[in-house]
């Protein structure tokens, strides 16, 4: 008797996915933490270093928002990255105003922290209040520690965003180049998309970890210009004119280049792609 050998499927190859980085969530979260937080007490730094520390505060943040959002949150995908940014705002506005009024001396810069371990807290809070069995009892897994990273990457991200336009983290200055400007509604949108559209584009049973991190980046890039951008057009000095076109620059090529990535994901993981026009006739 012959016995014939099992035939065993070979696992498609992901020809797209060629953005890697060798972090699990954990480690993600602890070098975009260290980083942000360095890059922040510098204020001095290029744009383009804070834009880089900016990436790595966001795909934190997307992390964060995927882990909380995979258990069936369905529209609250949005609300999740909503939040994180109203978390980052409020965190934000509470470490500049410590900095400035604080009798902190000689450390003003670092002070601006606070506000992000502040809301670190509270999303704790939040993330158990919300699984407790006698308050809201969500039982969603780990959510308490979801909540937590997103209250802390949304303040970095605000901040990073505030020190780039004005290139410091100087209370009045954000409030003339930021807040009065209208800036920060801006990047209120942009940073809620950042944060939620991530995992809501991709989301589905063949969603992963690495084609959704590229949509991050690519958004993340679009930040940058526009960020750019602003910096041109409040620009006061040669320096402040030389890091708005550099980070415009920059935010352009991220944008291009991470967007051609996950096109490319996207049309190697399909079964079948077919290009039927922008708008569809009938013959």
């Amino acid at each position: 008797m012959t016995v014939t050998p099992a035939v065993v499927e070979e696992e498609p190859t992901k020809k797209g996915l060629s953005f890697k980085l060798p972090l699990d969530e954990t480690e993600m979260g602890l070098v975009a933490g260290i980083v942000a937080a360095i890059v922040l007490v510098f204020t001095g730094l290029p744009a383009v270093i804070k834009g880089i520390a900016l990436i790595l505060a966001f795909l934190w943040g997307m992390d964060s928002v995927r882990k909380t959002s995979k258990y069936g949150l369905g529209t609250g995908v949005p609300s999740i990255g909503v939040l994180a940014t109203g978390f980052g705002v409020v965190g934000a506005l509470v470490g500049l105003a410590l900095a400035k009024y604080g009798s902190i001396e000689g450390v003003a810069y670092p002070a601006v922290l606070v506000g992000a371990i502040l809301m670190g807290v509270i999303g704790l809070v939040a993330g158990i209040l919300s699984n407790h069995e006698k308050v809201i009892a969500m039982k969603i897994p780990r959510l308490e520690r979801a909540m937590m990273e997103l209250g802390m990457a949304g303040t970095l991200i605000i901040l990073l965003e505030c020190s780039i336009v004005t290139g410091s983290l100087n209370f009045d200055a954000v409030v003339n180049q930021v807040l009065n400007t209208g800036l920060i509604a801006f990047m209120f949108i942009f940073t809620c998309f950042g944060l939620l559209h991530p995992y809501n584009a991709c989301l589905g049973p063949d969603e992963n970890r690495e084609r959704t991190r590229m949509v991050a980046v690519e958004i993340t890039g679009l930040i940058c210009a526009f960020l750019g951008f602003a910096m041109i057009i409040l620009s006061s000095s040669s320096w402040a004119l030389w890091n708005g076109v550099s980070l415009l620059i920059f935010g352009v090529a991220v944008w291009a280049y991470f967007f051609w990535l996950f096109i490319k994901a996207c049309m190697d993981e399909a079964y079948e792609t077919v290009g039927t026009g922008m708008i569809k006739t009938i013959e």
